[in-house]
This record gives C-alpha cells, structure tokens and sequence, in this order.
C-alpha cells in the first residue's frame, strides 16, 4: 500500500474534525463524539466501496491491486469497528429535533449495522463456499445505502446543506454510486475479452491453461493477473489467476491452476479445448527488477507461477545474479521444473535450487543469507507463498542485513480471514472463558 493513499484516507477522515469543533459549544461532547464515530465509518465505507470499482489510476495512488484489496479489507474491518463503537456510545441530543423520517431512519441504521456485521462476519470466515460469499457480499452495498440513509434523516447538530453535511453526504453518494456501478454497470459494460482455449494439460498437480485471443486481447507484463472465467455451465465465477508466461507477440495467454477448492476442481474435469473465456485485466505491479543488483526468488508451490512468466520472458542474461528457490513437497512430482531447469541452464546468471520438504529440508532466511554474504544489504528479493512463510522470511532477512524496501511480495488473496476449524476453536474458547467467569463469580458470592 503508498503511502500517498494512506495519508488521503487519513486525511478524509481528521477533516472533519475542525468542522466538528464548531458544534462543540451547546451541544454535548460524548453524543458529538458518537456522531463523528459515525461519519468516520460512512467515509471508509464510501472509500472502500470505491476502490472496489478498480478505476484507472486508483493503483498508482493506493498500490497494486493485491494491495488495494487488502486495503478494500481492512477499511472495511475498520468502517464495521466505528459503527460498532457509534452504537454503543449514546448520540443522541436532547437539544436537536429530526424530521418526519426520523423514527425510519434509526430503523434503518440499526438494520444497516447489524447487516454489515454480519456480512463482514462471513467474510472473515472463509470456510463459507466462494460462490455463497461472493453473492452474500453484494449486499453489503445495500446495508451502506441504508447507513447513508440513517445518517441523512437522523437527528443531528448540522444541517445537510452546512460544510460538514455535505462533506460526509458527498462521500456517501460517491460510495453508493461506486456499489451502483458494481451492482449494475460493470457487469454490463465490461463482459472483458475474448480468448478461446487452446490446450489444456495436466502438468503434475497443476492444470496449465493456454488460450489465444479471439480480437485484440490482453496487453500483460510478466508476473501480473487478470480475472479469468468461461462461457461454461458451472465455471462461469470469475476468479483471479497469475499469467505464467510473459507477453507474446499474438497475445496468446497461459494460465496454471491449482486444484485448491470446488471451482477449480469443476476447471480440471470439464474445461476442453475449445471453450470461450471472458478475460478483463491485467493488474498488479510484481515486475521483475532490471537492474544489476543480486537478485533471490522466492516460490513456494503454485507460487511459481509469476517467476515462470519471469523466466520465461528472458531473452537475454540478467544484469545481475538470479537464484530462484523452488520450495515443494517432491520435486519429481513438481510442475515446470524441465521448464526452469532449461531456462537455468541457457543462461549462466541464472541458477535454480529445489527445496524439498519430503527431505525435511525448509528454505531458511539464514541459508539465503549465508549463500549471498555481503550481497545480503544489496539483493533484492521477490517472495510468491502463504503469508506466514513470507512473514518469516521477511523477519529473518532483514534481521540479517536485507532492506525490507527490495522485498517485494505478491498478496493478492480475494478472501483472507480464519477456516472453520479456528472458527471452532475461537468459539470453544469463548464459551470456556465465559464459564470460568461464571464460576468465579459464584464462588465470590460464597
């Protein structure tokens, strides 16, 4: 995420502030403070909603689109937290008298609340199936439109039409016209590009996908994704998928899928060649470095798949060294390593090591450091795996010399939170804690 879209956020947010000043004298603090609790999570509402929309220009402002969703998310996280914290803390004025709409539009905040809540809820649990959470997270568009509705109606201290109403009513129809467009324009007017599928192969435990385009197609860079589905009965869900080949001259497109969930175990059964695929894009800033400086590449299964665009993009020798870890349970069971291996070969700055976990071998920050020695403080490095590996990585190398500015990571996840098994855990855990309070207490009272 830039910091350049952080400080607008927090600038759209602490604006408000001098205009709330001005009310502070006849009214009360506590009911002015709940009101700005309140207008705070309409502003990240409006500004999360928008940056779902993927306008141009948003991901030089706010980062790559990986960025930009988890950004998405915890402004999302953050907007549920305020109106949790608005409703608790009492804000209403005995001084100020709403409208005719005034009953109806608490209603409708206490429904536009608790839908959220809930909504965001099934977000962070991820054992909901993808296509049930996808529908289910349209919705919440509608309970921010109820929100805004709320805020409109309700009794407060300023006016719609003084600054401070119209600077929280202009974020909010900005906000409802991104959900509009969500809702009803994008699928309308963006239906992406054409391709037909060409080749599909089993390469291991991945599915590869090649596809050639039926008009222009696609303009990509090596290591980007597009969002990708088919003109199919049961695959027509979009998802995103990294693009594991660079761009060719016909624009031609090769995808490599994991079986990971239903939608993909659907993909290996009954896609053919022949198919027709919708594909909109390309996004995402994981480019490979030109420079001369040692470079550490970083794949942890399907993880691969952007270093294989990257390597396949060579025409020529890097600059500087590449090392390229390939981090897998079997490297006799795994996908592209003829491919790498021919391409390493080719080129003599171009080096691949497998690292495999049958052998109870695991990639170590202290391993890299050791192999780079003084190179360490110079390297750059490029990571694809789960969040946790990267996090101990990231730890480990920069604790060892590495500047965490040349670490770059891909982190697109379309949802991120806990699976069913810690959702249970956390439950037991609470219900445990809630019992022990209760016996405590009664033992007090004995």
């Amino acid at each position: 995420m830039r910091i350049a879209g952080i400080l607008l956020i927090g600038l759209a947010v602490f604006a408000q502030i001098p205009l709330y000043v001005a009310y502070l004298g006849p009214h009360d603090s506590i009911a002015l403070f709940s009101q700005f609790i309140g207008s705070t999570a309409l502003i990240l509402m409006a500004i999360s909603q928008l940056l779902a929309t993927r306008m141009p220009g948003f991901e030089t402002i706010f980062g790559p689109l990986d960025q930009m969703y988890r950004l998405h998310k915890w402004l999302g996280i953050l907007a549920m937290a305020a109106m949790g914290l608005h409703d608790v803390v009492d804000a209403e004025m005995d001084t100020v008298r709403g409208g005719g709409l005034e009953d109806i539009a608490e209603e409708f905040g206490e429904i536009g609340l608790y839908g959220i809540l809930l909504l965001a809820f099934a977000s962070l649990l991820t054992a909901i199936p993808y296509p049930l959470w996808r529908l289910s997270h349209k919705f919440i568009g509608a309970f921010f439109a109820m929100s805004f509705f709320h805020y409109f109606f309700i009794a407060k201290p300023f006016g719609n039409t003084t600054t401070l109403g119209l600077y929280i009513t202009i974020f909010c129809a900005a906000g409802l016209l991104a959900y509009l467009h969500l809702l009803i324009l994008r699928p309308l007017l963006n239906k992406g590009h054409r391709y037909t599928v060409t080749s599909v192969k089993r390469n291991n435990d991945i599915l590869d996908i090649h596809l050639k385009p039926t008009g222009r197609g696609i303009s990509h860079k090596a290591g980007q994704f597009a969002f990708l589905s088919f003109d199919k009965s049961g695959l027509e869900e979009i998802h995103p998928y990294t693009i594991s080949t660079a761009r060719q001259s016909d624009r031609s497109l090769r995808f490599s899928v994991k079986a990971l969930g239903s939608y993909t175990s659907r993909l290996a059964n009954i896609l053919s060649v022949g198919d027709t695929a919708r594909i909109t894009g390309a996004h995402g800033h994981f480019n490979m470095p030109s420079d001369a400086r040692p470079q550490i590449w970083i794949a942890a299964g399907v993880g691969i798949t952007p270093f294989l665009a990257w390597a396949s993009g060579l025409t020529k020798a890097p600059k500087g060294k590449v090392t390229l870890y390939y981090c897998v349970r079997d490297a006799q069971k795994a996908a592209f390593v003829d491919e790498l291996q021919a391409i390493a070969d080719r080129f003599e700055t171009v080096t691949l090591r497998m690292v495999e976990s049958k052998n109870g071998k695991r990639i170590s920050a202290r391993d890299i450091a050791d192999e780079l020695g003084a190179d360490i403080k110079k390297a750059r490095f490029a990571f694809c795996g789960p969040v946790s590996m990267r996090l101990g990585l990231v730890q480990g190398l920069t604790e060892r010399g590495a500047a965490r500015s040349r670490i770059q990571y891909e982190a697109f996840e379309m949802r991120s939170g806990i699976g069913f098994d810690k959702f249970l855990v956390g439950v037991v855990k609470v219900i445990l804690f809630l019992v022990g309070r209760v016996a405590a207490a009664k033992k007090l009272k004995v």
